[in-house]
């Protein structure tokens, strides 16, 4: 499933609709990190913001059809625009969620070097070759195991290259093959269920707002292979949450929750993305915007973010101290557009 936001069809959509404020209550001095619940500043221009230049970025992510749009500065949330409690699926931001539950259990469950026959990985229809089995962890991590395998949840099961054409590491190749048995492996190793792991270590020390894990996780299952995708249901508040702890390196109100190494380690270029998947580079289940069409926004090199389909974004940029949330329900909106919209949103930080 190519869930890139430059690699996608587009669904074309014509008309506008308005993107309201999705009231939130303000303050003129809003705390860095949420309590309860977000709460927007009530004058962006106190934080250097143009009000006029966001709400000429609002009127334009109305008229792409944008769903959701969120900005936090700093910990602090300057514009919320469309249906931020509204929970649904997120796709394949699913896959940076699960990066940050292995820096938990790397180097003690788990390891980085580990192969697939190492700990125990099969397939069916076809089950795995020797090459194949080779593929360690990291290489999973990294979209690059070479393993071209039928996969739950996926688009291009009938777009894969020829079996063992690359050698496990050297070359990227978007399959949720990978991200799929990554699951297998966290849940294998760890001895714990995704979802309860995600809401012990992450949803509730942050105080989610709307993340249910008996709920709002499901596995989807497939005759293709044995590993079901691990899917999630998300606000776009709580992925704003989540997006903040991973900006200020996994600390959140003074509690260091995830290892900051790991996130410096998962969030850095590891392999690069060719041009037709958006270019760039892709880190540990993140994609990074050293370079590549998205960093066109004006984004630092030290720019990441996970994605999904339905132009589903948590855009992370530490040196700026930025995080954008944007969602387009049901529909996938051109990369262009969400290039113009990131551009006019940056723009407005005076």
């Amino acid at each position: 499933m190519k869930n890139l936001i430059f690699s996608l069809a587009t669904l074309l959509v014509a008309g506008c609709h308005e993107l309201t404020d999705d009231g939130f209550r303000t303050d003129a001095q809003p705390p860095t990190f949420p309590d309860k619940e977000w709460v927007k500043v009530a004058n962006p221009e106190t934080y250097g913001w143009s009000t006029s230049r966001l709400n000429e970025a609002r009127q334009y992510a109305g008229s792409i059809k944008s769903e959701t749009v969120m900005v936090i500065d700093e910990g602090r949330l300057m514009a919320a625009w469309g249906n931020t409690d509204k929970k649904y699926y997120v796709a394949s931001v699913r896959k940076s969620l699960l990066s940050v539950l292995y820096g938990f259990y790397v180097n003690q469950s788990i390891s980085l070097s580990a192969t697939l026959g190492e700990y125990g990985i099969q397939d069916k229809n076809p089950p795995l070759n020797a090459p194949e089995l080779k593929a360690t962890v990291k290489d999973l991590l990294t979209a690059s195991s070479g393993v071209c395998h039928k996969a739950a949840a996926a688009d291009n099961n009938d777009e894969l290259p020829l079996r063992n054409s690359a050698q496990p590491g050297s070359t990227f190749f978007y399959n949720n093959w990978d991200f799929n048995a990554l699951g297998t492996i966290f849940e294998k190793r760890t001895r714990a269920k995704i979802y309860e792991v995600f809401n012990q270590r992450i949803a509730q020390p942050i105080g989610m707002q709307d993340f249910n894990w008996q709920q709002d996780g499901h596995y989807d299952y497939s005759d293709y292979s044995e590993h079901p995708a691990y899917h999630f249901d998300m606000t776009a508040r709580d992925m704003a949450r989540f997006g903040l702890l991973v900006m200020n390196k996994g600390q959140w109100k003074g509690q260091q929750l995830v290892p900051a190494d790991w996130l410096a380690q998962s969030t850095a270029p590891q392999i690069v993305v060719p041009e037709s998947e958006g270019g760039g580079s892709y880190g540990y289940m993140w994609w990074v915007h050293d370079s590549g069409k998205l960093a066109e926004a004006g984004l630092s090199k030290q720019a990441f973010s996970a994605q999904g389909t339905w132009s589903q974004l948590i855009l992370v940029d530490p040196t700026r101290r930025l995080v954008i949330v944007h969602r387009g329900y049901n529909r996938t909106i051109s990369g262009d557009k969400i290039l113009s919209l990131l551009k006019k949103i940056i723009a407005a930080k005076q």
